[in-house]
Protein backbone atom coordinates (compact mmCIF):
# COMPACT_ATOMS: atom_id res chain seq x y z
CA UNK A 1 0.00 0.00 0.00
CA UNK A 2 1.58 3.46 -0.85
CA UNK A 3 2.08 6.07 1.97
CA UNK A 4 -1.26 7.91 1.08
CA UNK A 5 -4.60 7.22 -0.53
CA UNK A 6 -5.54 9.70 -3.06
CA UNK A 7 -8.73 11.69 -4.14
CA UNK A 8 -8.76 14.48 -6.33
CA UNK A 9 -11.83 16.57 -6.36
CA UNK A 10 -12.88 18.33 -9.36
CA UNK A 11 -14.26 21.71 -8.67
CA UNK A 12 -15.50 22.94 -12.32
CA UNK A 13 -16.95 19.77 -12.84
CA UNK A 14 -20.11 19.50 -11.13
CA UNK A 15 -22.39 16.46 -11.58
CA UNK A 16 -26.07 17.91 -10.44
CA UNK A 17 -27.80 18.70 -7.37
CA UNK A 18 -27.81 16.26 -4.53
CA UNK A 19 -31.34 15.89 -4.31
CA UNK A 20 -32.32 15.99 -0.65
CA UNK A 21 -34.50 13.54 -1.18
CA UNK A 22 -31.67 10.43 -1.73
CA UNK A 23 -31.72 10.69 2.74
CA UNK A 24 -35.06 9.70 3.29
CA UNK A 25 -36.31 6.35 5.15
CA UNK A 26 -38.94 4.16 5.15
CA UNK A 27 -41.16 2.73 7.94
CA UNK A 28 -43.86 -0.39 7.52
CA UNK A 29 -45.96 -1.71 9.69
CA UNK A 30 -43.22 -4.72 9.97
CA UNK A 31 -42.19 -6.52 13.39
CA UNK A 32 -41.86 -3.14 15.90
CA UNK A 33 -41.45 -0.47 13.48
CA UNK A 34 -44.82 1.03 14.10
CA UNK A 35 -45.58 -0.45 17.34
CA UNK A 36 -43.48 0.19 19.68
CA UNK A 37 -40.90 2.25 17.20
CA UNK A 38 -43.44 5.20 16.62
CA UNK A 39 -46.72 4.59 18.39
CA UNK A 40 -47.36 3.44 21.96
CA UNK A 41 -50.39 5.76 22.56
CA UNK A 42 -51.41 8.77 24.19
CA UNK A 43 -52.07 6.28 27.53
CA UNK A 44 -48.33 5.17 27.60
CA UNK A 45 -46.04 5.95 30.05
CA UNK A 46 -43.42 6.16 27.67
CA UNK A 47 -43.13 10.07 27.10
CA UNK A 48 -44.86 10.29 24.14
CA UNK A 49 -46.82 13.62 21.99
CA UNK A 50 -50.13 12.76 20.93
CA UNK A 51 -49.32 9.25 21.11
CA UNK A 52 -46.16 9.53 19.10
CA UNK A 53 -42.71 8.42 21.07
CA UNK A 54 -40.74 11.67 22.13
CA UNK A 55 -37.24 9.93 22.36
CA UNK A 56 -38.18 8.85 18.41
CA UNK A 57 -39.42 12.63 17.46
CA UNK A 58 -35.82 13.80 18.71
CA UNK A 59 -34.11 11.68 17.49
CA UNK A 60 -35.24 11.64 14.05
CA UNK A 61 -35.79 15.59 13.74
CA UNK A 62 -32.18 15.84 14.22
CA UNK A 63 -31.14 13.99 10.91
CA UNK A 64 -33.33 16.61 8.93
CA UNK A 65 -34.42 13.71 7.19
CA UNK A 66 -36.44 14.99 4.04
CA UNK A 67 -39.05 12.24 2.98
CA UNK A 68 -40.67 8.96 4.86
CA UNK A 69 -42.28 6.03 2.82
CA UNK A 70 -45.23 4.58 4.51
CA UNK A 71 -47.17 1.94 5.28
CA UNK A 72 -44.98 -0.47 3.05
CA UNK A 73 -43.75 -2.59 1.60
CA UNK A 74 -45.26 -5.58 0.81
CA UNK A 75 -48.21 -4.35 3.74
CA UNK A 76 -49.05 -1.54 1.19
CA UNK A 77 -51.03 -3.79 -1.07
CA UNK A 78 -52.55 -5.02 1.95
CA UNK A 79 -53.70 -2.14 3.36
CA UNK A 80 -57.29 -0.36 3.79
CA UNK A 81 -57.00 3.57 4.47
CA UNK A 82 -60.66 3.65 5.84
CA UNK A 83 -59.17 1.26 8.89
CA UNK A 84 -56.86 3.67 10.14
CA UNK A 85 -58.92 6.96 10.53
CA UNK A 86 -62.07 8.07 12.91
CA UNK A 87 -61.63 7.06 16.48
CA UNK A 88 -59.12 4.28 17.44
CA UNK A 89 -61.62 2.92 19.83
CA UNK A 90 -63.74 1.77 16.73
CA UNK A 91 -61.22 0.76 13.92
CA UNK A 92 -61.31 -2.51 13.20
CA UNK A 93 -58.39 -4.86 14.52
CA UNK A 94 -57.33 -6.79 11.52
CA UNK A 95 -54.97 -10.02 10.64
CA UNK A 96 -51.26 -8.64 9.49
CA UNK A 97 -51.24 -11.32 7.36
CA UNK A 98 -48.00 -10.15 5.02
CA UNK A 99 -46.03 -10.16 8.45
CA UNK A 100 -46.65 -13.15 10.65
CA UNK A 101 -50.10 -12.94 10.84
CA UNK A 102 -50.05 -10.67 14.05
CA UNK A 103 -52.61 -8.29 15.40
CA UNK A 104 -52.71 -4.63 13.46
CA UNK A 105 -54.74 -2.78 15.07
CA UNK A 106 -54.73 0.35 13.18
CA UNK A 107 -54.27 2.99 15.82
CA UNK A 108 -51.53 4.48 13.23
CA UNK A 109 -52.99 5.57 10.29
CA UNK A 110 -52.95 8.66 7.92
CA UNK A 111 -53.41 11.44 10.54
CA UNK A 112 -51.20 9.89 12.66
CA UNK A 113 -48.69 9.35 9.71
CA UNK A 114 -49.16 13.11 8.89
CA UNK A 115 -48.57 14.20 12.07
CA UNK A 116 -45.13 12.08 12.30
CA UNK A 117 -43.72 13.81 8.72
CA UNK A 118 -44.67 17.30 10.87
CA UNK A 119 -43.42 16.56 14.02
CA UNK A 120 -40.00 15.32 12.81
CA UNK A 121 -39.75 17.90 9.31
CA UNK A 122 -40.16 15.00 6.79
CA UNK A 123 -42.27 15.10 3.58
CA UNK A 124 -44.78 11.97 3.56
CA UNK A 125 -44.66 9.80 0.87
CA UNK A 126 -47.53 7.27 0.87
CA UNK A 127 -47.69 3.71 -1.16
CA UNK A 128 -51.37 3.07 -2.15
CA UNK A 129 -52.98 -0.39 -2.82
CA UNK A 130 -52.85 -1.72 -6.09
CA UNK A 131 -52.35 -5.14 -5.38
CA UNK A 132 -55.60 -5.72 -3.29
CA UNK A 133 -57.29 -2.39 -3.89
CA UNK A 134 -59.52 -0.62 -6.71
CA UNK A 135 -58.84 2.80 -8.33
CA UNK A 136 -61.54 4.12 -6.71
CA UNK A 137 -60.55 3.41 -3.33
CA UNK A 138 -56.64 5.57 -3.85
CA UNK A 139 -58.65 8.00 -5.71
CA UNK A 140 -60.56 8.64 -2.36
CA UNK A 141 -57.27 8.27 -0.10
CA UNK A 142 -55.88 11.04 -2.15
CA UNK A 143 -58.90 13.29 -2.15
CA UNK A 144 -59.15 12.69 1.81
CA UNK A 145 -55.80 13.46 2.19
CA UNK A 146 -55.62 16.69 -0.39
CA UNK A 147 -58.80 18.27 -1.18
CA UNK A 148 -58.74 21.61 0.77
CA UNK A 149 -62.65 22.74 -0.44
CA UNK A 150 -66.03 21.15 0.33
CA UNK A 151 -66.79 17.30 -0.69
CA UNK A 152 -67.81 14.27 1.73
CA UNK A 153 -64.19 12.93 2.37
CA UNK A 154 -62.70 16.51 3.12
CA UNK A 155 -65.40 17.08 5.26
CA UNK A 156 -64.90 13.58 7.13
CA UNK A 157 -61.09 14.70 7.19
CA UNK A 158 -62.36 17.85 8.99
CA UNK A 159 -64.38 15.62 10.89
CA UNK A 160 -61.63 13.87 12.03
CA UNK A 161 -59.52 16.50 13.21
CA UNK A 162 -57.85 18.04 10.19
CA UNK A 163 -59.64 20.94 8.63
CA UNK A 164 -57.08 22.07 5.93
CA UNK A 165 -55.73 19.17 4.02
CA UNK A 166 -52.43 17.61 4.43
CA UNK A 167 -51.08 18.14 1.03
CA UNK A 168 -49.52 15.03 0.39
CA UNK A 169 -47.74 15.07 -2.76
CA UNK A 170 -45.68 11.73 -3.33
CA UNK A 171 -47.87 8.54 -4.17
CA UNK A 172 -46.78 5.08 -4.71
CA UNK A 173 -48.88 3.07 -7.19
CA UNK A 174 -48.29 -0.21 -5.86
CA UNK A 175 -44.97 -2.02 -4.29
CA UNK A 176 -43.50 -4.73 -5.45
CA UNK A 177 -45.94 -5.67 -7.90
CA UNK A 178 -43.60 -8.20 -9.17
CA UNK A 179 -43.73 -10.66 -5.92
CA UNK A 180 -46.29 -9.60 -2.88
CA UNK A 181 -48.00 -7.11 -4.37
CA UNK A 182 -49.68 -9.17 -6.97
CA UNK A 183 -47.16 -11.63 -9.00
CA UNK A 184 -47.42 -9.47 -12.17
CA UNK A 185 -45.86 -9.08 -15.02
CA UNK A 186 -44.19 -5.94 -16.06
CA UNK A 187 -46.75 -5.45 -19.07
CA UNK A 188 -49.65 -6.52 -16.62
CA UNK A 189 -48.62 -3.74 -13.95
CA UNK A 190 -48.05 -1.06 -16.75
CA UNK A 191 -51.34 -1.51 -17.68
CA UNK A 192 -52.37 -1.43 -13.88
CA UNK A 193 -50.31 1.45 -13.46
CA UNK A 194 -51.76 3.74 -16.05
CA UNK A 195 -55.40 2.99 -14.47
CA UNK A 196 -54.71 3.05 -11.24
CA UNK A 197 -53.04 6.60 -11.94
CA UNK A 198 -55.82 7.39 -14.26
CA UNK A 199 -57.96 8.38 -10.98
CA UNK A 200 -54.86 9.73 -8.70
CA UNK A 201 -55.60 13.70 -8.63
CA UNK A 202 -54.08 16.85 -8.10
CA UNK A 203 -55.92 19.37 -6.59
CA UNK A 204 -55.18 23.26 -5.87
CA UNK A 205 -51.14 23.25 -4.80
CA UNK A 206 -50.74 19.73 -4.39
CA UNK A 207 -49.65 18.28 -7.71
CA UNK A 208 -49.62 14.63 -7.78
CA UNK A 209 -45.73 12.96 -8.15
CA UNK A 210 -46.82 9.65 -9.06
CA UNK A 211 -44.21 6.41 -8.57
CA UNK A 212 -44.02 3.81 -10.31
CA UNK A 213 -42.96 0.30 -8.86
CA UNK A 214 -39.94 -0.45 -10.83
CA UNK A 215 -37.55 -3.52 -10.71
CA UNK A 216 -35.82 -6.00 -8.24
CA UNK A 217 -32.77 -5.84 -8.05
CA UNK A 218 -30.92 -6.54 -11.79
CA UNK A 219 -33.88 -7.53 -13.51
CA UNK A 220 -33.63 -5.90 -15.98
CA UNK A 221 -35.88 -7.14 -18.36
CA UNK A 222 -38.86 -5.21 -15.75
CA UNK A 223 -37.48 -1.77 -16.91
CA UNK A 224 -37.46 -2.89 -20.46
CA UNK A 225 -40.49 -4.66 -20.73
CA UNK A 226 -42.56 -1.74 -18.57
CA UNK A 227 -41.50 0.98 -20.12
CA UNK A 228 -41.79 -0.53 -23.72
CA UNK A 229 -45.36 -1.45 -22.08
CA UNK A 230 -46.22 2.33 -21.15
CA UNK A 231 -44.53 4.52 -24.04
CA UNK A 232 -45.05 2.63 -27.13
CA UNK A 233 -47.01 0.00 -27.38
CA UNK A 234 -50.87 1.29 -26.87
CA UNK A 235 -52.58 2.27 -30.27
CA UNK A 236 -49.72 4.49 -30.34
CA UNK A 237 -50.35 6.17 -27.55
CA UNK A 238 -47.29 7.64 -24.67
CA UNK A 239 -48.57 6.97 -21.63
CA UNK A 240 -44.99 8.62 -19.91
CA UNK A 241 -46.74 11.97 -18.86
CA UNK A 242 -48.36 9.91 -15.99
CA UNK A 243 -45.10 8.92 -14.66
CA UNK A 244 -43.10 10.70 -12.44
CA UNK A 245 -40.71 8.32 -11.04
CA UNK A 246 -39.74 5.21 -11.24
CA UNK A 247 -38.70 2.96 -8.06
CA UNK A 248 -36.10 0.11 -8.28
CA UNK A 249 -35.33 -2.62 -4.74
CA UNK A 250 -31.76 -2.84 -3.83
CA UNK A 251 -31.18 -5.42 -0.58
CA UNK A 252 -27.18 -5.73 -0.58
CA UNK A 253 -27.87 -9.07 1.67
CA UNK A 254 -25.39 -10.17 4.40
CA UNK A 255 -22.18 -12.15 4.62
CA UNK A 256 -21.59 -13.92 7.64
CA UNK A 257 -24.41 -12.66 10.85
CA UNK A 258 -25.30 -9.57 11.78
CA UNK A 259 -22.97 -8.94 14.40
CA UNK A 260 -20.28 -11.60 14.05
CA UNK A 261 -18.08 -11.78 10.61
CA UNK A 262 -14.56 -12.12 9.60
CA UNK A 263 -12.64 -9.41 7.70
CA UNK A 264 -13.30 -11.37 4.57
CA UNK A 265 -17.19 -10.87 5.02
CA UNK A 266 -16.61 -7.55 5.99
CA UNK A 267 -15.44 -6.55 2.72
CA UNK A 268 -18.02 -9.06 0.81
CA UNK A 269 -20.72 -7.45 2.21
CA UNK A 270 -19.05 -3.59 1.80
CA UNK A 271 -18.46 -4.72 -2.05
CA UNK A 272 -22.21 -6.05 -2.07
CA UNK A 273 -23.45 -2.74 -1.12
CA UNK A 274 -20.86 -0.73 -3.52
CA UNK A 275 -22.48 -2.33 -6.17
CA UNK A 276 -25.88 -0.37 -6.07
CA UNK A 277 -23.70 1.68 -8.62
CA UNK A 278 -24.47 -0.83 -11.29
CA UNK A 279 -28.01 -1.07 -10.52
CA UNK A 280 -28.35 2.58 -10.65
CA UNK A 281 -26.40 3.33 -13.76
CA UNK A 282 -28.07 0.22 -16.09
CA UNK A 283 -31.88 0.61 -15.18
CA UNK A 284 -31.50 4.70 -15.74
CA UNK A 285 -29.90 3.42 -19.66
CA UNK A 286 -32.41 1.51 -20.12
CA UNK A 287 -34.87 4.66 -19.12
CA UNK A 288 -32.97 6.94 -21.27
CA UNK A 289 -33.91 4.97 -24.56
CA UNK A 290 -37.99 6.44 -23.30
CA UNK A 291 -36.87 9.30 -21.38
CA UNK A 292 -33.60 10.82 -23.16
CA UNK A 293 -34.93 13.87 -20.83
CA UNK A 294 -34.84 12.32 -17.89
CA UNK A 295 -38.09 13.90 -17.02
CA UNK A 296 -38.91 10.85 -15.27
CA UNK A 297 -36.88 10.30 -11.88
CA UNK A 298 -35.39 7.10 -10.98
CA UNK A 299 -35.35 6.26 -7.42
CA UNK A 300 -34.43 3.65 -4.85
CA UNK A 301 -37.39 3.35 -2.45
CA UNK A 302 -36.06 0.30 -0.68
CA UNK A 303 -32.26 -0.17 0.23
CA UNK A 304 -30.26 -1.52 2.38
CA UNK A 305 -28.56 -4.93 4.31
CA UNK A 306 -30.69 -7.86 5.40
CA UNK A 307 -29.12 -10.10 7.74
CA UNK A 308 -30.51 -13.78 8.21
CA UNK A 309 -31.54 -14.46 11.22
CA UNK A 310 -34.44 -15.99 13.49
CA UNK A 311 -37.93 -14.23 14.02
CA UNK A 312 -39.11 -16.50 16.98
CA UNK A 313 -40.91 -13.37 17.70
CA UNK A 314 -43.40 -11.69 15.26
CA UNK A 315 -43.63 -8.57 16.90
CA UNK A 316 -40.30 -8.07 16.22
CA UNK A 317 -39.80 -9.81 12.69
CA UNK A 318 -36.91 -8.73 11.32
CA UNK A 319 -35.64 -6.76 14.31
CA UNK A 320 -31.27 -6.83 13.23
CA UNK A 321 -28.55 -5.73 15.07
CA UNK A 322 -26.54 -3.05 13.47
CA UNK A 323 -22.71 -2.43 13.99
CA UNK A 324 -19.94 -0.60 11.92
CA UNK A 325 -20.69 -2.59 9.07
CA UNK A 326 -23.39 -1.37 8.70
CA UNK A 327 -22.98 2.05 8.96
CA UNK A 328 -20.07 1.95 6.05
CA UNK A 329 -22.68 0.33 3.85
CA UNK A 330 -24.65 3.22 4.57
CA UNK A 331 -21.87 5.72 3.99
CA UNK A 332 -20.56 4.04 0.87
CA UNK A 333 -24.34 3.63 -0.46
CA UNK A 334 -24.80 7.43 0.13
CA UNK A 335 -21.37 8.11 -2.05
CA UNK A 336 -22.84 6.19 -4.86
CA UNK A 337 -25.83 8.09 -4.78
CA UNK A 338 -24.19 11.65 -4.57
CA UNK A 339 -22.02 10.80 -7.12
CA UNK A 340 -24.48 9.73 -9.68
CA UNK A 341 -27.08 11.98 -8.30
CA UNK A 342 -27.86 13.20 -12.31
CA UNK A 343 -28.85 9.45 -12.24
CA UNK A 344 -30.71 9.10 -9.21
CA UNK A 345 -33.15 11.28 -7.21
CA UNK A 346 -34.36 9.90 -4.41
CA UNK A 347 -33.38 7.18 -1.98
CA UNK A 348 -35.62 5.55 0.98
CA UNK A 349 -33.14 3.03 3.41
CA UNK A 350 -35.21 -0.25 4.91
CA UNK A 351 -36.16 0.66 7.82
CA UNK A 352 -36.59 3.40 10.20
CA UNK A 353 -36.82 1.46 13.60
CA UNK A 354 -36.45 -1.86 14.80
CA UNK A 355 -36.08 -3.35 11.04
CA UNK A 356 -33.93 -4.34 9.15
CA UNK A 357 -31.34 -1.55 8.21
CA UNK A 358 -32.45 0.16 11.17
CA UNK A 359 -31.68 3.99 12.48
CA UNK A 360 -33.22 3.45 15.46
CA UNK A 361 -33.55 0.43 18.15
CA UNK A 362 -36.17 0.87 20.44
CA UNK A 363 -36.83 -1.53 23.78
CA UNK A 364 -39.88 0.00 26.21
CA UNK A 365 -38.81 3.13 27.41
CA UNK A 366 -35.13 2.80 25.39
CA UNK A 367 -34.21 4.00 22.08
CA UNK A 368 -30.64 4.03 21.03
CA UNK A 369 -29.24 5.46 17.77
CA UNK A 370 -26.91 2.58 15.51
CA UNK A 371 -24.51 3.45 13.58
CA UNK A 372 -26.03 3.72 10.24
CA UNK A 373 -28.10 6.77 12.37
CA UNK A 374 -24.84 8.37 12.73
CA UNK A 375 -23.52 7.77 9.30
CA UNK A 376 -27.06 9.60 8.15
CA UNK A 377 -25.80 12.11 10.70
CA UNK A 378 -22.32 12.28 9.26
CA UNK A 379 -23.61 12.82 5.73
CA UNK A 380 -26.55 15.75 6.29
CA UNK A 381 -24.46 18.51 4.87
CA UNK A 382 -24.20 17.08 1.33
CA UNK A 383 -28.20 16.99 1.03
CA UNK A 384 -29.24 20.09 -1.78
CA UNK A 385 -25.30 21.08 -2.49
CA UNK A 386 -23.55 20.56 -6.02
CA UNK A 387 -22.24 17.13 -6.12
CA UNK A 388 -18.74 17.25 -7.58
CA UNK A 389 -16.62 14.82 -10.18
CA UNK A 390 -13.81 13.35 -7.85
CA UNK A 391 -10.97 11.36 -9.10
CA UNK A 392 -10.01 8.31 -6.69
CA UNK A 393 -6.49 7.14 -7.48
CA UNK A 394 -6.65 4.61 -4.48
CA UNK A 395 -5.79 1.12 -3.85
CA UNK A 396 -8.38 -1.38 -4.69
CA UNK A 397 -8.72 -3.79 -1.10
CA UNK A 398 -11.17 -6.42 -2.84
CA UNK A 399 -13.45 -7.56 -6.29
CA UNK A 400 -16.15 -8.42 -3.67
CA UNK A 401 -14.25 -11.46 -2.33
CA UNK A 402 -17.38 -14.55 -2.93
CA UNK A 403 -19.62 -11.99 -4.16
CA UNK A 404 -17.72 -10.88 -6.82
CA UNK A 405 -19.54 -12.38 -9.40
CA UNK A 406 -22.55 -10.79 -8.08
CA UNK A 407 -20.46 -7.55 -8.22
CA UNK A 408 -20.11 -8.00 -11.74
CA UNK A 409 -23.51 -8.91 -12.69
CA UNK A 410 -24.75 -5.82 -11.13
CA UNK A 411 -23.43 -3.84 -14.02
CA UNK A 412 -25.09 -3.96 -17.78
CA UNK A 413 -21.76 -4.56 -19.55
CA UNK A 414 -20.40 -6.88 -16.95
CA UNK A 415 -17.27 -4.14 -16.65
CA UNK A 416 -16.53 -5.68 -13.21
CA UNK A 417 -16.05 -4.12 -9.84
CA UNK A 418 -13.69 -3.62 -7.08
CA UNK A 419 -13.78 -1.85 -3.85
CA UNK A 420 -11.27 0.52 -2.89
CA UNK A 421 -9.42 1.30 0.24
CA UNK A 422 -10.98 4.85 0.50
CA UNK A 423 -14.35 5.68 -1.44
CA UNK A 424 -15.92 9.05 -1.59
CA UNK A 425 -18.19 12.06 -2.52
CA UNK A 426 -17.39 15.92 -2.42
CA UNK A 427 -20.19 18.80 -2.90
CA UNK A 428 -20.17 22.67 -2.44
CA UNK A 429 -22.63 24.56 -1.41
CA UNK A 430 -21.93 27.98 -1.18
CA UNK A 431 -18.71 28.07 -1.27
CA UNK A 432 -18.29 25.91 1.48
CA UNK A 433 -16.88 21.97 0.33
CA UNK A 434 -18.34 18.83 2.27
CA UNK A 435 -15.98 15.88 1.26
CA UNK A 436 -17.13 12.34 2.62
CA UNK A 437 -14.47 9.22 2.86
CA UNK A 438 -14.63 5.90 3.60
CA UNK A 439 -11.69 3.81 4.88
CA UNK A 440 -12.97 0.15 3.97
CA UNK A 441 -9.94 -1.56 5.58
CA UNK A 442 -11.18 -3.63 8.46
CA UNK A 443 -7.71 -3.74 10.18
CA UNK A 444 -5.36 -0.58 9.37
CA UNK A 445 -5.53 2.82 9.09
CA UNK A 446 -4.68 5.20 5.97
CA UNK A 447 -3.46 8.59 5.21
CA UNK A 448 -5.70 10.68 2.55
CA UNK A 449 -4.57 12.74 0.25
CA UNK A 450 -7.27 15.33 -0.28
CA UNK A 451 -6.73 17.27 -3.13
CA UNK A 452 -8.59 20.56 -5.45
CA UNK A 453 -8.41 21.24 -9.16
CA UNK A 454 -10.24 24.28 -9.90
CA UNK A 455 -10.28 26.23 -6.21
CA UNK A 456 -8.02 26.09 -3.20
CA UNK A 457 -8.66 24.72 0.10
CA UNK A 458 -9.02 26.83 3.34
CA UNK A 459 -8.56 25.25 6.89
CA UNK A 460 -10.64 22.23 7.62
CA UNK A 461 -13.32 20.55 10.33
CA UNK A 462 -13.34 17.08 10.55
CA UNK A 463 -15.76 14.70 11.78
CA UNK A 464 -15.20 10.83 11.76
CA UNK A 465 -17.48 7.56 12.46
CA UNK A 466 -15.15 4.87 13.90
CA UNK A 467 -15.76 1.99 16.30
CA UNK A 468 -12.97 -0.27 18.64
CA UNK A 469 -13.34 -2.56 16.27
CA UNK A 470 -15.10 -3.54 13.50
CA UNK A 471 -18.12 -5.47 15.47
CA UNK A 472 -18.95 -2.20 17.08
CA UNK A 473 -22.68 -1.78 17.98
CA UNK A 474 -24.63 0.05 20.43
CA UNK A 475 -27.00 -1.50 22.47
CA UNK A 476 -29.46 -0.68 25.39
CA UNK A 477 -26.91 -1.39 27.69
CA UNK A 478 -24.05 0.33 26.11
CA UNK A 479 -26.19 3.49 23.84
CA UNK A 480 -22.85 5.01 23.03
CA UNK A 481 -20.18 2.69 22.22
CA UNK A 482 -20.33 3.93 18.79
CA UNK A 483 -20.89 7.67 17.82
CA UNK A 484 -19.47 10.85 15.90
CA UNK A 485 -16.33 11.81 17.38
CA UNK A 486 -15.98 15.82 18.09
CA UNK A 487 -15.31 18.25 15.04
CA UNK A 488 -11.53 18.89 14.63
CA UNK A 489 -9.71 21.56 13.02
CA UNK A 490 -7.20 20.52 10.61
CA UNK A 491 -4.69 23.36 8.63
CA UNK A 492 -4.10 22.84 4.96
CA UNK A 493 -1.17 23.18 4.13
CA UNK A 494 0.07 24.05 0.43
CA UNK A 495 -2.55 22.75 -2.05
CA UNK A 496 -3.28 19.03 -0.54
CA UNK A 497 -4.87 18.19 2.78
CA UNK A 498 -3.71 15.47 4.43
CA UNK A 499 -5.44 13.47 7.67
CA UNK A 500 -5.56 9.95 9.16
CA UNK A 501 -8.35 7.74 8.84
CA UNK A 502 -9.11 5.37 11.53
CA UNK A 503 -9.28 1.80 10.13
CA UNK A 504 -12.94 1.09 9.79
CA UNK A 505 -14.40 4.41 9.73
CA UNK A 506 -16.04 7.23 7.55
CA UNK A 507 -15.26 10.92 7.91
CA UNK A 508 -16.69 14.41 6.69
CA UNK A 509 -14.48 17.13 5.60
CA UNK A 510 -15.95 20.30 5.70
CA UNK A 511 -14.08 23.43 4.97
CA UNK A 512 -14.46 27.08 2.95
CA UNK A 513 -13.21 27.16 -0.92
CA UNK A 514 -10.81 30.26 -1.47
Amino acid sequence: MSDAQRITVLVDEPIATISPYLHGTFAEHLGGCIYPGIWVGEESAIANTRGLRNDVIVALRHLQIPVTRWPGGCFADHYHWRDGIGPRAERPLRVNDQWGSVAEPNTFGTHEFIDLCRLIGTEPYIVGNVGSGTPGELHDWVEYCNFGGRSALADERGANGAADPFNVRFWGIGNENWACGGTMSAEHYAEEFCRFRTFVKSYADTNVHAVACGPNSKDWSWTQRFFERVARYCDGHDRSPMLDSFAGHYYCGTAGEAAQYSDAQWLELLAKARAIEGLICGHRQIMDDYDPQRRIHFIIDEWGTWHDGEDSDPLYMLYRQNTMRDALACALTLDVFHNHSDKIWMGNIAQTINVLQAALLVMDDQCVKTPTYHAFDLYRPHQGGQALRTVNAGESISDGGASAEHCRDMYRDNSGFSLKVIEGSASVTGDTLCATVVNTDPNKPVELALSLVGAKLGNVDTVTLAGADIHAHNTFEAPDTVTLAESKAVAVRGTELRIALPAASATRVIGPLR
